[in-house]
């Protein structure tokens, strides 16, 4: 019996502790609940709502938004090519009408607004380029105008 007392007493003595312990765990739980509901809420709409939801506007707005196809398909990349054609054959049909005699808008009504365009057409290009360098860099998009 002796034994039983001695086991007895130690467990008695064991109570205190396991309380304390007890305690001490549901204080961590007390204290921590909210904090992990937040964070347990937060990572389930990442998860399941918000990146759909992030990729499926990021292709909306990619397709509203085409600038690849813009570039790739439109005709922005030839301006300076088709300037060139243009304004050699604009100086041409000055250079024939001052010949003879007669003023180039007398030929082609529109001549000095298209020269002027012409003209502007380098600059242009330029400005198209480095807006669409600026928007590329800026989303992370492709660049496809080298």
């Amino acid at each position: 019996m002796n034994t039983n007392k001695t086991v007895l007493s130690i467990i008695d003595r064991l109570k205190p502790a396991k309380q304390a312990v007890k305690l001490s765990a549901l204080s961590e739980i007390e204290d921590n609940l909210d904090r992990f509901d937040d964070a347990e809420s937060d990572a389930s709409y990442l998860a399941y709502e918000l990146g759909d939801q992030t990729i499926e506007a990021y292709e909306d707005f990619k397709m509203k938004y085409n600038l690849d196809d813009f570039v790739v398909n439109g005709n922005a990349r030839d301006l300076n090519e088709v300037a060139e054609i243009l304004l050699n054959a604009l100086n041409e049909l000055e250079q024939k009408s001052e010949e003879l005699g007669i003023d180039p808008s007398d030929v082609f009504s529109d001549f000095y607004d298209l020269k002027a365009r012409v003209d502007n057409a380098d600059q242009l290009e330029k400005d198209a380029r480095e807006k669409y360098r600026e928007v590329t860099d800026y989303t992370g998009m492709g660049n496809f105008w080298n």
